[in-house]
């Protein structure tokens, strides 16, 4: 498992998260600049909902693939649980004010905790494979 393509899993929930938490202006701004103002709404659920469940799939899916590398089967690796269900909240909380009305408070909070525990789950999925990358590689040299 490459450090690069887990990185990228990362940086790739960090900006879904700022762009479901903060960047809203943003692109209400940038819509509004190319023309597009009367869009806006159309951009979350059709452009940024895809965004996020392709983050969140190649997250969940780079966050199995290290569980097998590195505990051995998926199911004994804790981080993918944690960015299983984080994943799962964040997009629920992405698609529940779309579909039921006045529930945007609560879309946020999932939102909030969803994408933390997305993010802290890919954290501790790196810290884990430095520590132990850097355990191999000190039980190699000690050998030599």
């Amino acid at each position: 498992m490459s450090f690069g393509r887990q990185s990228f899993g990362l940086v790739g929930s960090l900006f879904v998260s700022a762009c479901c938490l903060g960047a809203g202006p943003i692109l209400a701004a940038l819509a509004a600049a190319l023309g597009f103002s009367a869009f806006h709404s159309v951009l979350n659920i059709y452009v940024l909902g895809p965004l996020m469940t392709v983050s969140v799939l190649w997250m969940v899916w780079n966050l199995g693939i290290q569980g097998r590398a590195l505990a051995g089967a998926v199911a004994r690796y804790a981080p993918f649980w944690m960015g299983l269900v984080g994943g799962a909240l964040a997009w629920m909380g992405v698609i529940l004010p779309h579909v039921l009305m006045g529930t945007r408070p609560a879309g946020t909070a999932l939102i909030i905790v969803g994408m933390a525990l997305l993010v802290g789950a890919s954290v501790w999925s790196l810290i884990d494979q430095r520590r132990r990358y850097s355990k191999a590689n000190s039980s190699v040299h000690s050998n030599v």
